[in-house]
């Protein structure tokens, strides 16, 4: 029994660790990556133009960015893709929106901080089961946010307020 349990577990981890290599082959950016130089200009931009009046307007130094694992965005990505699917829709692309705590939330430690959340988009699935072209992409051009609930807390402490490096 013991042994059976061993060689089950083990080829649970090969198989994960095989599909998770796999995934991670590929060494073509997606579009939109930009240059670390770049965003390093967008980052002293914001600060120029933003930061200042942004902390003088709520009184204190806002955050400055938000972190979600890997772990949580596969998790969330997966979560929105099933609920989408049980609600009729296809998951093509994730918003994300600049939101701020009240300064009497709960969390003392994120109140009246800025913070980030992510909602899918998407668009009503159409079933084209005698085709072999898949249609969505030519008869659906919206992308509105689905009603799935947004993925939010991005951090669990106060995030740090230097500048991107």
């Amino acid at each position: 029994m013991r042994n059976t349990l061993f060689i089950i577990l083990s080829l649970f981890a090969v198989s994960t660790f095989i599909s998770c290599a796999e995934q991670g082959n590929s060494s073509k950016p997606p579009e939109g990556v930009i240059s670390i130089e770049e965003a390093k200009i967008l980052d002293r931009t914001f600060t120029k133009t933003r930061a200042n009046v942004i902390n003088e307007a709520i009184g204190m130094p806002d955050s400055r960015s938000s972190w979600w694992s890997i772990e949580d965005l596969e998790q969330y990505i997966s979560y929105a893709k099933s609920l989408a699917n049980e609600k009729g829709y296809s998951v093509n692309g994730l918003r994300v929106y600049y939101g701020a705590y009240p300064k009497d939330h709960h969390d003392e430690s994120v109140a009246g901080y800025s913070t980030l959340f992510i909602v899918p988009t998407g668009v009503k699935a159409v079933s084209n089961e005698a085709s072999m072209i898949n249609f969505n992409a030519f008869l659906q051009t919206d992308e509105d946010d689905l009603d799935i609930p947004p993925l939010n807390m991005g951090h669990t402490r106060k995030p740090p307020p230097e500048d991107y490096q």
